[in-house]
């Protein structure tokens, strides 16, 4: 995957030679060297060389093995109680986790069953132990022992030709057979995750103390009450640049640091399924598994500001947005935590990718959707699907609408989009890319909002799917509704139908993916 100019380490297939090449891997082979103690190397033999770390055939530079292999030598070498089986989930552990949870809570027998034969099969194949890394920690959230890798419990890698790519085994017709009809009997996965990266806004200038309160807000509300006029009208005069001391530039770094620790992780992987890459104060770098991927937005946002409270919910107390609370702190376990305050902005960007997409193309995407949020405004998020096919679609919106939370907005439209709802009315997405193409061809046309409402309402009636024995009142309300918010959303972007329809084609995919 380096290049063959590039190539330092490669490994042999069954039909090549040693004397084929000059570089290998071999037995006992140094790597990592210490000059303390006693000048020791960390060595690595053949069962240490999986195909997790090196495929059959494929080659990698020195840097690429490295970062393969860096896990051994933090393990032996720097501490083996925090590094034993240190490992980061797979992008297709991520996103197939909300499949793993919903699978052992409703059919926890063939989820089992499942991954003992698949692990029988492998067992007629070679030692117990030589596939046991394809047993990997799941997402914190699940609280599981060691599952199998969420790649193989999607039906598409269930070929002859990925069991001997990946694993080096010529996997007989039978057995195949037998795993994909366990596995058929779970469904399938959905194939796409997501990575977000949340900025706060303007930081330079709330450390340069240009975003700071005005005097009057830095005393005491009573205080500053009873203060006679002419001193107050004075002491603006005399402040009118804002004061920045030693102690405000720490009253921002608590708040900083309560936002890492005390939220950040919360949300990510103890509430909600995902796991997070770093917090660094005013900025995180997270996985998300799609399910969770409004709820993680909303919150992440908002606890940045402070506009959150802690719930005491089945005897875990979990973060809930409170939009109304403007007083900078949050109360959690009888402690009141500084945060940012109600004016601190931040902006999002979120990609959406299935889990074969090349890492360091989503990872540059995620940092391009952030800049396109800020340079829409900031104190917004920018949405990007890649789909498989090569197909992109981006939107783009602030967090509020109308006094409401756009990611409440766009949840519910995708709640009732989706046609494995348990109440089974529905609306079909085909409305957008009806209402799309009829747009399309007016866009240098000036159209009046009424008649663009008019329609969306007809395309959102002819999409409807109810019940067999419904009341004219039930379906009403429920076109109704969905109607409301597409249009409070439509406007709330300024009316751009391509956006408007990009948000709405993310929010349906979360559903149910390609």
């Amino acid at each position: 995957i380096c290049g063959e100019r590039n190539v330092v380490f490669y490994k042999l297939s069954k039909s090549e030679t040693i004397e084929s090449y000059p570089l290998f891997i071999t037995n006992n082979m140094n790597f990592f060297y210490n000059k303390k103690p006693q000048n020791s190397f960390l060595t690595l033999n053949n069962a240490d060389i999986t195909e997790q770390i090196l495929s059959e055939n494929e080659g990698l530079c020195a840097l690429c093995f490295l970062k393969r292999t860096f896990n051994k030598y933090l393990e032996e070498k720097i501490d083996e109680k925090i590094f034993k089986n240190f490992s980061f989930p797979s992008t297709a552990e991520i996103a197939s986790s909300d499949f793993k949870e919903r699978a052992i809570k409703e059919k926890r027998e063939v989820f089992d069953e499942y991954e003992r034969k698949f692990f029988e099969i492998l067992k007629n194949y070679g030692q117990e132990n030589q596939f046991s890394y394809l047993k990997t920690k799941s997402l914190p959230k699940l609280k599981l022992e060691k599952t199998l890798e969420g790649s193989w419990w999607f039906i598409e890698n269930l070929t002859e030709k990925n069991f001997l790519d990946e694993l080096d085994i010529q996997i007989d017709k039978d057995s195949l057979s037998e795993l994909k009809e366990i596995l058929d009997k779970l469904g399938n996965p959905n194939p796409y995750y997501a990575i977000l990266y949340l900025d706060g806004d303007n930081m330079g200038k709330w450390l340069s103390g240009e975003l700071l309160p005005e005097i009057q807000y830095a005393y005491n509300s009573e205080v500053w009450k009873n203060l006679p006029m002419v001193f107050k009208e004075e002491l603006k005069n005399f402040t009118k640049r804002k004061i920045l001391t030693p102690a405000i530039h720490s009253s921002i770094s608590t708040a900083l640091r309560n936002y890492t620790l005390e939220f950040v992780k919360k949300i990510v992987e103890e509430e909600h399924l995902g796991k997070l890459v770093y917090a660094g104060g005013d900025d995180v770098l997270a996985f998300v598994n799609l399910k969770d991927l409004f709820n993680i937005m909303e919150k992440l946002r908002w606890s940045f500001s402070g506009q959150v409270k802690f719930e005491n919910i089945g005897n875990k107390d979990e973060i809930k947005i409170d939009i109304n609370n403007t007083s900078g702190f949050v109360l959690k376990d009888d402690i009141y935590y500084l945060t940012m305050g109600k004016n601190a902005k931040c902006s999002m960007g979120i990609v959406i990718a299935h889990y074969k997409e090349p890492l360091k193309i989503v990872i540059d995407k995620v940092f391009e959707m952030n800049k396109k949020a800020k340079n829409a405004g900031k104190d917004r998020f920018a949405i990007s699907l890649l789909k498989r096919s090569g197909e992109e679609r981006i939107g783009i919106a602030k967090w509020v609408i109308d006094d409401e939370l756009t990611t409440n907005i766009l949840k519910n439209l995708q709640n009732w989009m989706n046609r494995d709802r348990k109440e089974k009315r529905y609306i079909s997405d085909r409305f957008i890319q009806n209402f799309k193409t009829e747009f399309q061809r007016l866009k240098q046309t000036q159209i009046y909002e009424g008649v663009i409402n008019t329609e969306l309402k007809r395309l959102i009636l002819r999409a409807y799917n109810g019940l067999p024995r419904e009341s004219k009142e039930e379906r009403n309300k429920f076109i109704k509704d969905f109607s409301e918010y597409a249009i409070k959303l439509l406007w709330g972007i300024g009316g751009d139908i391509d956006n408007f329809t990009s948000l709405l084609e993310i929010a349906s995919f979360i559903n149910k993916g390609d």
